[in-house]
Parts: C-alpha cells; sequence; structure tokens
C-alpha cells in the first residue's frame, strides 16, 4: 500500500472511530430535559423501575459515606467502600439503549460508568473524565449537574456499570431513552469534538489527492 493510501486509510478509520463514540454532555439541574426519555427517581414519582444490583439507597446525608446530590429530591442511589453501598452497582437493561442519563453527586477520579453491551464494553468513563476538578465538589452547577451520554451512530448498550474507589458514588434520576428501533426525530446528534474535523479533512484531501493521481496515470 502507498504511503498516500495508507494515510487515507488511516484518516478515514480514525474518523469512524470517533464518529461512533459513546460522547456525553453536562447540563445544569435535576433532571434530564431529553424529550421522550423514561426516569427512574427512585421514589414514587418514577416512570420505570430500573432493574438494579448492588449499592444502597440514602434519604438523608451520611457524613463519610454518602451525601445527598444537590437537585434531588427524595432517595438517591450511591456506591462506596462503606455503608453496605459496595459495588458495583448494576443496571441491567431489557432493551438496547442510545441514551441514558443520571443526576451525578460528588464527582470523583475513583467513580467510574461503564456502558456494555452484551457483556462487551463500549466505554468507560471516570470522574475526571467528564468533569475537569473531579475532586468531590458538590453542587458545580447550580441545582444540580446532570450527565447525558449518547450512544454513536449504530451503538447501542444494554448495561450500565457504576464503580467507586471510595465514598461515594451519588447517583440520581436516572432516564433511558427507549429501544433504538423508536425513531430518535428529537434528539439533537452530540457535537464532534474538534479533532474529529480535523481528521475528516485530512482523509477527505488524502481521498482527494488519490483520485487526482489516478486520473493523470
Amino acid at each position: 500500500m502507498s504511503p498516500i493510501k495508507a494515510v487515507a486509510t488511516a484518516a478515514i478509520l480514525l474518523v469512524a472511530a470517533q464518529a461512533h463514540a459513546l460522547s456525553f454532555t453536562v447540563t445544569g439541574g435535576a433532571v434530564s430535559t431529553v424529550e421522550g426519555v423514561a426516569t427512574d427517581t427512585f421514589d414514587s414519582s418514577a416512570t420505570i423501575s430500573l432493574n438494579r444490583t448492588a449499592g444502597a439507597f440514602f434519604s438523608a446525608s451520611v457524613s463519610g459515606v454518602s451525601a445527598k446530590p444537590p437537585g434531588s429530591t427524595g432517595q438517591w442511589w450511591s456506591i462506596g467502600a462503606s455503608g453496605n453501598q459496595d459495588g458495583p452497582g448494576i443496571v441491567h437493561l431489557e432493551n438496547p439503549a442510545a441514551y441514558y442519563g443520571f443526576l451525578w453527586g460528588s464527582p470523583d477520579s475513583y467513580n467510574t460508568v461503564s456502558f456494555l453491551h452484551g457483556g462487551a464494553l463500549v466505554k468507560s468513563f471516570t470522574g475526571l473524565d467528564v468533569f475537569r476538578l473531579a475532586d468531590g465538589n458538590q453542587g458545580a452547577l447550580a441545582g444540580g449537574q446532570y450527565v447525558n451520554f449518547w450512544a454513536g451512530e449504530g451503538e447501542h448498550f444494554d448495561e450500565v456499570r457504576f464503580v467507586s474507589g471510595g465514598n461515594a458514588f451519588e447517583t440520581d434520576n436516572h432516564a433511558v431513552f427507549p429501544p433504538l428501533r423508536i425513531q430518535i426525530d428529537n434528539f439533537a446528534p452530540p457535537v464532534p469534538e474538534p479533532e474529529t474535523y480535523l481528521l475528516m479533512l485530512a482523509g477527505f484531501c488524502a481521498i482527494g489527492f488519490m483520485a487526482r493521481n489516478r486520473r493523470r496515470d
């Protein structure tokens, strides 16, 4: 394979990998603002009841164990090293999903959320991946910090796993979008990262250069 073809192939593969990677957004507030989701608030206001294992529920903060997420109005789910909240906390989805969101209480570097499909890892995020200063600070955004995770085109997941290496990974108001066969008309597609645009440009330039060389030959 010629160097030009190798560059073009690598650029295309990198663009494809970027375009299909699980991405996230962080919004203020305690609940998902995505239209069409179903939400488990872990109390009577829930519109669904997720199939969840491990962790523990709290309705009041316990010093050194678990703190109430800003914006939470009832129980919250917590995974940590004490207080009978051992993890991993696992949410098993009955149908593959394209979107999952939750209120993230006090993000830490040792908090990890992972998305899996058929037991295979799709992608994991730590507190530092999502929040620049994941130091356990409560209420980085007024009224709560809601994290929205979006599957890339052709991706989905059927398991969400929460792990914490300390106290604690506090979450509430878990929202999920229904199966992929439902038309996603109201979703704004994730905005590609700047490097994605650069890779796309490199790929297009390389392809154009190859096509021009073929015409000369």
